[in-house]
């Protein structure tokens, strides 16, 4: 329909460019589809330049998804540009199928009469500080200390990037209390805060992470003060409503200049970061490139990842646990691939690592929960059951586990189809987590698996601290367990711990008929391996007829003679 030659939305384009309202409407991710000219000029941007851009990045503090009430938020503009902050009132709500409208006022403008109203000026000095400051330790945080760094990088400042990383700091949250780790943790910042004095960018990124951009400051000076932090912080008597204990300090040094993103520097001092931690821990490491995976190879990587999960280049293949004396697949185990065609070809040795140290796997781990699902929902058949691995940054997710039980109570699954696998070491690092997610998944009808078993010190114990439903025994026990090597001595008694506590075992990396043996007279039931079956495509697994998965397939790892060389 048009007007005088005007069309409808070319009308409703007129109106809105002309609102006192900024709006903007998003996909689902908050990347751009249209702004009207307010909005434009409260980004500081044209209205081209923010087609495609992520909203909730260009508000900082804006909801990333629908929010009922008010979220307040500051724009980001140019750090070299002068231009006075702008603070806003953000509304987000679904905007027909699949899309976001954000609906922005910039209440930095508000007047009452000509002079400011006083609420709104309170209002606005709260957001201040929720804004840039960690709310626990009173440092900056993330979100400020990486504007401060990127404000730097802008005005061509050279200097070093600081992250330090408490040792073992979970520790005293499992053992002594999470209200005895948070003053644990404002202690230590008050050190930091102390030593390091005026001029320098000190913030806590999240967990037991810190961060100090030093300017002007070169890495063999980086690295003195770092020390003399460490120092500092060892230091310390922290009680924290217990015995007296000593926290060490891990750190990664990276220097930047003017021609680095602020992601780069963050990404390289992260990487020297986990150099510290791998060498030993409560040790200073220096970035050098080449020395680790390249930062832009690491970005490369996660932004294959992301396109991967949006463009279908994530699959799932799926491995038989079968029971051993039926030769029947009871379950299998689905395990994660890259397949989209570029090259090179990732291995999930080598894209994982860099998915964990960031937000990005615990996207991947919904979407294998969701693509498990909806293989669920189409085979409905009882005797169809997967089990999947949940990674330990998954674990301090609080809403993973209602996601899981919303997501099969609304495909209509049976919780007993699906398995989670969670590795010891994971479960040890984030011990309540684990539990409590244990605990939510399991009183839903689901089975949790601690994977890896025996690996961790103190394995014996978490069968008791943790809700679980079955052990997978790290394979390492398993490798030369017909060799009659103490590997049989140890499976021995994890077989008889978990039938005395009613708990299945699973045995991982059978390759020979004769582990099979030993671990048959070992009383170990269920096992998997190349010599049971080999992981092949999730597809390829359900394209078969209606219940042939169930059947073991020829053995994979016969002993080669001339009768079965292919050449």
């Amino acid at each position: 329909m048009t007007t005088d030659g005007i069309s409808q939305v070319e009308m409703l384009d007129a109106v809105l460019d002309t609102a006192d309202t900024a709006f903007a409407v998003t996909d689902l991710r908050g990347r751009v589809r249209w702004v009207n000219r307010l909005m434009a000029e409260i980004l500081d941007l044209t209205v081209d330049q923010c087609r495609d851009r992520s909203l909730p990045t260009l508000l900082v503090g804006a909801p990333d998804g629908p929010h009922e009430g008010v979220v307040l938020s500051q724009a980001v503009t140019s750090p070299a540009d002068g231009a006075a902050q702008r603070w806003l009132e953000v509304r987000c709500t679904v905007f027909a199928e699949a899309q976001l409208l954000y609906r922005v006022v910039d209440v930095s403008r508000w007047r009452a009469d000509g002079v400011e109203d006083q609420q709104r000026v309170e209002w606005q000095a709260e957001l201040i500080r929720l804004a840039d400051e960690d709310p626990l330790t009173g440092l900056l945080n993330r979100r400020a200390l990486t504007r401060e760094l990127e404000r730097r990088l802008a005005h061509r400042v050279t200097g070093t990037l600081l992250l330090l990383d408490l040792d073992n700091f979970k520790d005293i949250n499992d053992l002594r209390g999470h209200p005895a780790g948070d003053q644990v943790m404002r202690a230590i910042a008050d050190v930091l805060r102390v030593r390091l004095g005026e001029g320098h960018a000190l913030g806590r990124l999240g967990g037991d992470e810190f961060a100090v951009v030093l300017a002007d400051t070169g890495e063999e000076a980086a690295v003195a003060l770092a020390d003399r932090l460490r120092a500092a912080v060892a230091a310390l008597p922290l009680t924290g409503g217990g015995p007296t204990t000593r926290v060490t300090v891990s750190a990664g040094v990276a220097g930047f200049t003017s021609g680095d993103t602020w992601q780069a520097v963050l990404a390289n001092a992260d990487l020297a970061l986990y150099a510290s931690k791998a060498a030993g821990r409560n040790r200073v490491t220096v970035y050098e490139q080449g020395h680790y995976m390249d930062t832009a190879m690491r970005v490369t990587v996660m932004d294959r990842v992301r396109d991967a999960i949006a463009n279908g280049g994530l699959v799932l293949h799926a491995m038989p646990m079968v029971k051993l004396g039926t030769n029947r697949v009871v379950g299998h185990e689905l395990l994660l691939r890259l397949e989209d065609g570029r090259e090179p070809r990732l291995s999930p040795g080598e894209f994982l690592p860099a998915a964990e140290r960031g937000d990005l796997v615990l996207d991947i781990d919904r979407w294998v929960i969701g693509t498990a699902i909806d293989a669920l929902v189409a085979h409905p058949y009882p005797g169809l059951r997967f089990n999947v691995n949940v990674s330990g940054r998954t674990l301090e997710d609080g809403d993973f586990g209602d996601f899981v039980v919303r997501r099969l109570a609304k495909a209509g699954v049976a919780p007993g189809r699906l398995g989670f696998e969670i590795t010891e070491t994971a479960a040890v690092t984030n011990l309540a987590a684990a539990r409590s997610l244990a605990q939510r998944l399991r009183a839903s009808g689901c089975r949790i698996s601690l994977d890896d078993f025996g690996a961790g010190f103190g394995s014996f114990v978490h069968l008791k601290k943790l809700p679980i439903t079955g052990v997978k025994i790290d394979g390492e026990f398993v490798r030369g367990i017909d060799y009659g090597s103490r590997d049989t001595v140890l499976v021995q008694g994890i077989v008889d711990i978990a039938r005395g506590l009613g708990i299945s075992v699973v045995a991982e990396w059978v390759e020979r008929s004769t582990q099979v043996d030993a671990l048959g007279r070992l009383g170990v039931r269920v096992a998997q391996g190349f010599h049971l079956g080999k992981p092949e495509p999730l597809t390829e697994l359900l394209a078969r007829p209606q219940g042939a998965w169930m059947r073991r397939p020829r053995l994979i790892a016969e002993p080669v003679t001339s009768e079965n060389t292919t050449g």
